[in-house]
């Protein structure tokens, strides 16, 4: 997570991603939050999140499935947008 960046493979092609901020749960699990700076139709950033592990290897992005997860990266999202 070099210079805010972040490189994911997705269907064996490298992308790289802007790295927004970090943050880290009361349970101690890594979550990341992420973007291409690709704007929707609607006219907003699509904006990316999960839960990350740094190993001996890199970075190890898993997704988010828990709803109490998600509702928590909302929040955080959502506090950050309200201060700007």
């Amino acid at each position: 997570m070099e210079d805010n960046k972040l490189i994911l493979i997705e269907n064996g092609e490298e992308k790289e991603y802007r790295i927004l901020f970090t943050i880290e749960d009361v349970n101690s699990k890594n979550y990341i939050v992420y973007t291409n700076d690709e704007v929707n139709s609607n006219g907003d950033t699509l904006t990316y999140a999960g839960i990350y592990e740094e190993t001996e290897n890199g970075i190890k992005l898993s997704s988010i499935k828990d709803d109490k997860e998600w509702e928590f990266i909302v929040d955080v999202v959502n506090s950050i947008q309200n201060e700007e």
